[in-house]
C-alpha cells in the first residue's frame, strides 16, 4: 500500500484529462471530486490517510492539470458526468465509490442519483447539492448567462501574481483556509510564465453564471433517487451554516456527520477524524 500519488492521464472527448490516483491496486475503487476553482491536490491530505483504498482524484475539466473545454463549451455541473464515467470506464471500473468535496459534492449526488447501479457508496464532504432555484426564474438565469458568455471573449486574462506566496496569499483570501492547503492547490493549479508571474490554470469561464440552475423539486427527486450507502460531513464553518436551511429530506438516504472547521476541512487537521468516520462507514456498508 502506497501514500504516493501516481499521476494519470485520460483522453475523453478529444480532451485531456488529468488525476492522482493513490492506495492499494486491490482496494475498493473511489472517484474523487474536487471543488470550484480547486483541483485533484485538494485530497492529498485525506487520500494519504485511506491507503487501503484506490483513490483517484480527478482534475475535472477547466481545472489543475486537464484541458479547458472548448469555445462551445460550458461548466454546468451536470456536463461533468460524462468525463467522470469515462474515466471509470478506462480505469476498468463497473461499479465505484464517490467522493465529493463542495461543488465535486454536487456532481457525485447527481451521478449517485443518475446511475445507481455503478456507484457503491456516496461520500459529500461540506457539500450536497447546488442552492435551489425557483423555476420561475428560468428566463432570468438563461439571460445572466448569455450575457456573461459574450462578455468573457472579449475580458482581459489574468493579472497574474508577482510571486507563488502572493498566489497563494490570494487564494487564502478567496477562501478561507491554512496556508499549507492553498498551497497545494496553487503549487498544481497555477503556471509560472516567462516574466515570473504565477497565472491561475483554471478556465476563466468557470466564474460565469450557469445556463439552468435546478429546482427544490429536482434536488429532492435527486436525493431520492440515490441507492448506495451515502454519508455527508459538513464543517461548522464552512457550508454546513447553509446546507441545514435547504429545505430537502436526507435522513433515509444520508448519514450525518458534522465537525468544527472550514470549508477545506479535509485538507486541514481535520482530515484525520474525517479519514476515520470514512473508513468506518466503508467497513459498515461494504459487502
Amino acid at each position: 500500500m502506497s501514500s504516493t500519488a501516481l499521476e494519470k492521464r485520460f483522453h475523453i472527448e478529444g480532451l485531456n484529462v488529468a488525476a492522482k490516483l493513490w492506495g492499494d491496486k486491490s482496494g475498493l475503487p473511489v472517484i474523487a471530486l474536487h471543488g470550484w476553482l480547486d483541483n485533484a491536490a485538494s485530497f492529498d491530505a485525506l487520500a494519504s490517510q485511506l491507503p487501503h483504498l484506490q483513490i483517484l482524484a480527478i482534475d475535472l475539466l477547466g481545472h489543475g492539470l486537464s484541458d479547458h473545454k472548448p469555445l462551445s463549451g460550458n461548466y454546468a455541473i451536470w456536463d461533468d458526468l460524462r468525463c467522470i464515467v469515462a474515466v471509470a470506464d478506462q480505469m476498468g471500473w463497473h461499479q465505484f465509490s464517490v467522493l465529493g468535496h463542495s461543488r465535486g459534492a454536487n456532481i457525485a449526488t447527481l451521478l449517485s442519483a443518475a446511475l445507481p447501479n455503478r456507484v457503491r457508496h456516496l461520500i459529500c464532504v461540506d457539500g450536497l447539492v447546488p442552492p435551489p432555484e425557483d423555476p420561475t426564474n428560468f428566463p432570468v438565469q438563461m439571460g445572466q448567462y448569455l450575457k456573461d458568455f459574450s462578455a468573457s471573449k472579449g475580458s482581459r486574462g489574468d493579472k497574474g501574481h508577482a510571486s507563488f506566496d502572493a498566489a497563494v496569499a490570494a487564494r487564502c483570501k478567496a477562501t478561507p483556509m491554512v496556508v499549507e492547503a492553498a498551497a497545494l492547490i496553487v503549487a498544481r493549479g497555477s503556471l509560472q510564465a516567462d516574466n515570473g508571474r504565477y497565472y491561475w490554470r483554471s478556465d476563466k469561464r468557470l466564474k460565469l453564471a450557469s445556463p439552468v440552475k435546478l429546482s427544490l423539486q429536482q434536488l429532492q427527486a435527486t436525493i431520492d433517487a440515490i441507492t448506495a450507502p451515502a454519508m455527508m460531513i459538513s464543517a461548522k464553518q464552512g457550508l454546513g451554516q447553509w446546507l441545514s436551511t435547504i429545505p430537502i429530506n436526507i435522513e433515509k438516504q444520508f448519514e450525518v456527520r458534522e465537525l468544527e472547521g472550514q470549508h477545506h476541512c479535509h485538507m486541514e487537521s481535520q482530515s484525520t477524524q474525517m479519514a476515520a468516520w470514512i473508513r468506518d462507514f466503508l467497513a459498515v456498508n461494504t459487502v
